[in-house]
């Protein structure tokens, strides 16, 4: 029976947020994060499912060098069930 163990440098979850942008994202303020998918274990096939696994409120992003970000509302996260906090 293969085990599988839990990705330490995510804890298992497969995302990270807030995290830090690599570039500049104009009128980027509160209460928008960025959101990314674990790389490691590649939990999510990309950044956005992965801000939607954890809010309601998420979307791709172009920065000014061109690249894309997950931006999420942080006010519209969820739980660890899924559900919306209260």
């Amino acid at each position: 029976m293969k085990t599988r163990k839990r990705c330490t440098a995510c804890g298992g979850t497969g995302v990270f947020g807030p995290a830090a942008p690599s570039c500049t994202i104009p009128a980027w303020r509160e209460p928008w994060i960025v959101v990314e998918r674990c790389d490691v274990c590649e939990g999510f096939t990309d950044d956005l499912q992965a801000a939607l696994s954890r809010f309601d409120v998420a979307g791709w992003f172009v920065c000014q060098s061109g690249g894309e970000h997950a931006l999420a509302d942080a006010r519209t996260a969820r739980n660890g069930l899924g559900a919306r906090r209260t």
